[in-house]
């Protein structure tokens, strides 16, 4: 992480985001705050898409509120090795094409899906699977992304932040 610049940063974010599973996202009502893990996968933009049940707590939240911050990182003992992300945005549902692709690249990315929709073992992966046609997608779009990595120093950050469409370093 030498390059400080948005587009430095943007690639850092990019690689991070290929390199975990999941992310902690975090949403509120009028009443109560709430944080739910969900797999997801992103594109170049720095989008995250993540499917869950509409019945859920989090997605409850959402409609009420889309406004969300999440982190993503990697389990550690050693404080000098935190590094991930956290970031702040929006969080719309998915449909049609757009729908279609972020399903294509979840499938890509978890692969032991195909397995659970195509060949289920028991009843608990018959469930998932036929649900899986029809669970919500949903894209969470950032506004502010914050890289922390103490294996450069500890408390180092990098920030940027999308203001009238383009992305500004801070």
């Amino acid at each position: 992480m030498n390059e400080l610049s948005v587009e430095g940063v943007q690639k850092n974010v990019i690689q991070m985001l290929g390199e975990h599973h999941t992310v902690t996202i975090s949403t509120r009502d009028e009443s109560s705050v709430w944080s739910a893990t969900v797999f997801y996968v992103s594109d170049q933009d720095m989008n995250l898409f993540f499917l869950s049940s509409e019945k859920s707590k989090h997605i409850n939240h959402i409609q009420l509120n889309s406004e969300v911050s999440a982190a993503i990182y990697k389990d550690q003992s050693d404080w000098q090795k935190i590094k991930g992300i956290q970031l702040s945005g929006m969080v719309d549902i998915l449909d049609g094409l757009a729908r279609e692709k972020a399903m294509d690249q979840y499938l890509e990315k978890y692969k032991f899906l195909n397995q659970v929709i195509n060949e289920p073992r028991n009843k608990d992966e018959e469930k998932i699977g036929s649900q899986f046609i029809s669970i919500p997608f949903f894209k969470l779009k950032p506004s502010f992304i914050r890289i922390i990595d103490n294996e450069v120093a500890f408390g180092h950050k990098e920030e940027i932040r999308k203001r009238e469409g383009s992305w500004e370093l801070l």
